[in-house]
């Protein structure tokens, strides 16, 4: 498949052993979704590949380093919105909060699993997470 030449790369780290996933709250400066809890991510920078964006925005927002083999695409598609073809990865992680720094937004946080349907997240990132649990139920079959 041809990737498209301007694309978004998003996603977010997940620590199996707490059941929790770590998500970026927006701050109000942004356009779309401003103060929902979204996932990491941005556009892409020149040549770079949709794990290399991820891995690049995971850096600048957080300050955290993940290696290519830890990153583990989820989903990929077209967002007809606005017209961007999507790609969303996570990593395992076991990081602790005070590990990271938060690069850009209004915040950060580790949410239990069970706790999701509490906070205001974006449609997409309900709708990955809601994927990201239905492929992680299934293989624990």
């Amino acid at each position: 498949m041809t990737i498209p030449q301007k694309f978004h790369a998003g996603g977010f780290l997940f620590n199996p052993h707490e059941g929790e996933i770590l998500l970026h709250q927006r701050d109000g400066n942004t356009k779309f979704n401003p103060h929902k809890w979204a996932f990491f991510g941005g556009l892409n920078e020149g040549e770079e590949s949709p794990k290399e964006c991820f891995i690049r925005e995971v850096k600048e927002e957080l300050n955290v380093d993940l290696q290519p083999e830890e990153v583990i695409l989820l989903t990929e598609y077209l967002n007809i919105e606005l017209d961007t073809y999507k790609y969303v990865f996570y990593a395992h992680s076991t990081l602790k909060e005070s590990e990271m720094t938060l690069g850009e937004g209004a915040g950060f946080s580790w949410v239990p699993i069970s706790s999701l349907p509490d906070y205001d997240l974006t449609e997409k990132t309900e709708k990955d997470l809601k994927l990201f649990l239905e492929s992680r139920d299934s293989e624990m079959r």
